[in-house]
Parts: structure tokens; sequence; C-alpha cells
């Protein structure tokens, strides 16, 4: 009987992999064996003939949200923050820059400010990689 030691992949989080980033790392990771998932507005791979990113779960959630980047984060070993925003809401014409300049073709809404979308996206992934630093921490604390 031969028993594999082989570790079980690493599980990836991937803020924002329908982008022009987002995609390469989901990409990438998934080539170099980890278990990834990825957190964006509509969960769906962007290039379905992609057998890479076809690897990959799709969650559909508001990465804005902070329960919502948690519940995502859990059970995770690593997070990529690749949610990116180059016009805002308050662009003159954002919304069709976005079209040709957005990987994902996003068209910003109102509630779609650089702070929003860049600045408290990578907080909430920040918060989700503090939690899970703490947490072996919290458990030896209570074993002693």
């Amino acid at each position: 009987v031969s028993m594999s030691t082989a570790a079980p992949p690493k599980r990836l989080l991937v803020l924002g992999g329908t982008g022009f980033v987002g995609r390469r790392v989901c990409r990438l990771a998934t080539q170099k064996g980890y278990d990834v998932t990825s957190l964006t507005r509509r969960g769906e791979n962007p290039l379905p003939d992609d057998a890479d990113l076809q690897r990959v779960t799709w969650l559909a959630g508001d990465a804005t949200d902070a329960p919502t980047v948690a519940a995502a984060a859990e059970g995770m070993d690593a997070f990529v923050h690749c949610v990116g925003l180059l016009f805002d809401a308050s662009t003159p014409g954002g919304g069709a820059l976005n079209l040709v300049v957005s990987g994902s073709k996003s068209k910003p809404g109102a509630e779609s400010t650089y702070d929003n979308i860049t600045r408290k996206t990578a907080l909430l992934v920040i918060e989700a990689m503090r939690a899970k630093a703490a947490l072996p921490a919290l458990l030896g604390k209570r074993a002693l």
C-alpha cells in the first residue's frame, strides 16, 4: 500500500480575478498547483475556454463588504488583491473609458470611487489576513 505524503494544495483567494492582472494571477496560481478562488462582482469566469481559469472557483460578491470578504477568506492560506480602478465615478466619461481599459469591462456606478474600490477592498483583505494570523495565537493561548 502506497500512501502519498504530498501536502494538499495551498488555498489562494484572489480579489478581482477577472481583470487583466487578476486573470494572470489566477492562471499562474492554478498552473503552480494552487486551489484558487476568486471573489468578483459577477462570480463568472471571464474566459470560459481557458483551461486554467476553468479550475478557479468563481464567487460572486461585493469586495467592499467586510462580511463578504471575511467569508470568502475563510480557510484560505494566501490572499492576492487585484481589484483596481483607473477611472472612478467622478471621472468625466469614466464609465465609457472603463469599458476600454477594464479587463472585466466594468462600468463604475456612483459608489465606485477610487477610495471604495481600490483602498477599501485592500484594507478588507489586510483585515482578513490579520484575523487569520491572530487565530493560531489565540488557539495557542487557550490550549495553555
